[in-house]
């Protein structure tokens, strides 16, 4: 097990489950449709005899924190620590005399703890919502009129996709639009009416307008593979 940490959420079995649960409790989802969820998605940890007793502690903290926890569930979890099930996978896997006993500890803490319902649910924390974009052109045009910008944007770091607009000082507007991420895309005026665009051949692209206009100004644009 390499580092022995006695806590019930010391483990990374324990925070995957316990943080995948509180990742859709956070947007809203009922606890209970939630654990179908996670039981589901982490079988594997639910049967594997080193992994299984800590995603059902994980999941029992949970529970009792959201005041949905299941009978079966504690009950599991109470049979697994009054029974010691959980301490001889400890010594199994190699912990000392001074492990074993601080991990009863904890464990038989724990246990009183969840046998006692809590008065309110925990709070839904709302999820945090960061919007950023990264330019890969952000060029002004001859006469100084309009400029184009190609961004990638992102939501809580995660790519989106990357778009193209033409803004005038009162307007305008997207002409392009793809997903994926890292994609080389350029583009430069050759005049004040035309903008050619440089993309690699394997854009699939969402939207490619070949014009743009904003109270009579009106711009061409090329499009190049390569």
């Amino acid at each position: 097990m390499g580092a022995w940490d006695t806590l019930i959420k010391g483990n990374d079995t324990c925070l995957d489950i316990y943080s995948a649960f509180y990742d859709r409790y956070n947007q809203g989802e009922s606890p209970s449709a939630i654990s179908k969820v996670i039981f589901a998605d982490y079988q594997g940890m639910f049967e594997d005899e080193d992994d299984r007793n800590n995603s059902l502690f994980a999941l029992a903290f949970a529970q009792w924190e959201t005041k949905s926890l299941d009978p079966t569930i504690y009950s599991r979890v109470r049979d697994i620590i009054e029974g010691e099930q959980d301490l001889q996978v400890w010594k199994n896997l190699g912990a000392d005399a001074k492990t074993i006993e601080k991990r009863r500890k904890t464990l038989h803490k724990f246990l009183e703890q969840i046998s006692t319902e809590k008065d309110k649910p925990k709070r839904r924390v709302k999820p945090k919502f960061e919007f950023e974009t990264k330019d890969l052109v952000n060029s002004l045009s001859p006469d100084s009129n309009k400029a184009i910008r190609i961004s990638e944007e992102y939501t809580n770091k995660n790519y989106i996709h990357t778009s193209g607009l033409i803004m005038w000082e009162n307007g305008g507007g997207a002409i392009l639009y793809f997903t994926g991420h890292g994609m080389e895309i350029s583009a430069s005026w050759l005049d004040s009416q035309t903008l050619e665009v440089t993309h690699q051949n394997e854009i699939q692209f969402g939207m490619k307008n070949e014009k743009a206009f904003f109270c009579g100004d009106e711009v061409k644009i090329i499009y190049k593979g390569k």
